[in-house]
């Protein structure tokens, strides 16, 4: 069974819609959430409708200014009607040996959190306010187990969490359960 099949059976089960390309909304949405990437989101399966919209979906995303670097992967988007954050922060896995050439750095979050997690932000400040302690908590959770590599984008009045370890139903779920636990605790 493909892909297309495997997300669209996941969809249906939960009584969910499937669409195979993105909608307007969702597009926007990416725009708003990772602004310094160009976004190509499918198979998608919303899983709560506006105006706190969930989307799970398949993607390739590449950064603007570096259009061959490419990453493929499954992400959640979760939209909330909260207070707009307007300096997009993002929070991922640690990687000890790349973590030295990564830019705008934030040193922020508890010890734990910090040996396991980079964040950046352009405005050092922004990205503390969003790293608060809910946020660390689901985080270091989820390095607790199941531990997969992860990026959280946190801008405008959404949570975008992708990954390309997540690839079977229950790390569908795992990461719905996450954007909408990160969503509940930036608002």
């Amino acid at each position: 069974m493909g892909q297309r099949e495997r997300i669209e059976r996941f969809a249906t089960g939960r009584g969910w819609t499937f669409a195979r390309a993105v909608d307007s909304r969702l597009d926007a949405l990416l725009s708003q959430a990772a602004p310094a990437e160009k976004w190509h989101a499918y198979n998608v399966a919303p899983a709560a409708p506006p105006p706190e919209s969930v989307y799970l979906f398949a993607y390739n995303a590449s950064p603007k200014d570096r259009p061959s670097k490419t990453n493929n992967g499954f992400a959640c988007l979760a939209a909330h009607t909260g207070r707009p954050r307007e300096w997009p922060a993002a929070i991922f896995t640690r990687v000890p040996v790349a973590d030295a050439m990564v830019s705008n750095r934030v040193e922020t979050g508890g010890e734990e959190f910090r040996r396991k997690f980079t964040v950046t932000c352009s405005r050092p400040e922004a990205a503390r306010a969003a790293v608060n302690e809910g946020v660390q908590r689901i985080l270091l959770d989820h390095a607790a187990g199941p531990g997969w590599r992860l990026t959280v984008n946190i801008a405008g009045r959404q949570v975008l969490v992708e990954s390309s370890w997540a690839v079977t139903e229950v790390e569908w779920d795992a990461l719905i359960a996450m954007a909408k636990g990160l969503r509940a605790a930036v608002r």
